[in-house]
């Protein structure tokens, strides 16, 4: 599982990517993103293994990654 997060201009993007053993877990790339869009002001979405997304507040970044770290923790039980 991948999510990244990068800052231009003041807006945020925001891209999650899992491979098959993620989603065998059952992990989603979409559920993680929504995660992280809400710290920075954002929204997103996508498909089960790619999703992409975006805000407007750099400075929720961090939280964004804990947010999607988070939803990992949450659908896996790890």
């Amino acid at each position: 599982m991948v999510l990244l997060a990068s800052e231009s201009g003041g807006k945020v993007a925001l891209v999650a990517a899992l491979n098959p053993a993620a989603l065998e877990r059952g992990l989603s790339a979409n559920d993680v993103l929504r995660a992280a869009a809400a710290p920075v002001g954002g929204r997103g979405g996508g498909k089960a293994d790619v999703a992409q997304g975006g805000g407007t507040d750099p400075a929720g970044i961090p939280a964004a990654l804990q947010a999607g770290e988070q939803a990992v923790v949450t659908a896996t039980g790890r």
